[in-house]
Order: C-alpha cells, then structure tokens, then sequence
C-alpha cells in the first residue's frame, strides 16, 4: 500500500464531519418525518377504507329500498 493512500484514509475517517446549521436540520427532518412510508400507508389505509364503508353503505340502502319496494 502506498503511503499517499493511507493519508488519504486516515484523512477520511478522523475528518470533522459537516453538519447543517440547526434550522435547516429541523426543517430536513421535518421532511424526511412527512413521506415516512408508514405515515403515508396508514393515510391510504384510512382513505381505502373509508371508500369501501361509503360504498357498503350505499349497497345496504339500495337493498332495503328493493326490500321495501317488493
């Protein structure tokens, strides 16, 4: 191994790693908890659902207004 590589690597891993100021970390992480896959999930869950309650209950009010009629 070549001692200018191994400059290198140390350099890499003993470098100050950069971080963002702090509001724009709040603001990254606000991002990133947004599109969380589970939030997103449950809020099709939650709105597939609901369809099929609305449609459920319009098929029952369909089916006594038949059983009233006959």
């Amino acid at each position: 191994m070549s001692l200018d590589y191994i400059n290198i690597v140390m350099k890499s891993l003993f470098k100050k790693k950069q971080t963002l100021p702090p509001p724009q970390r709040k603001f990254v992480a606000e991002i990133k908890d947004t599109f969380n896959e589970k939030k997103i999930y449950r809020a099709r869950w939650v709105w597939y659902h609901t369809i099929l309650a609305a449609e459920l209950f319009l098929i029952i009010v369909l089916l006594i207004a038949i059983l009233a009629k006959v």
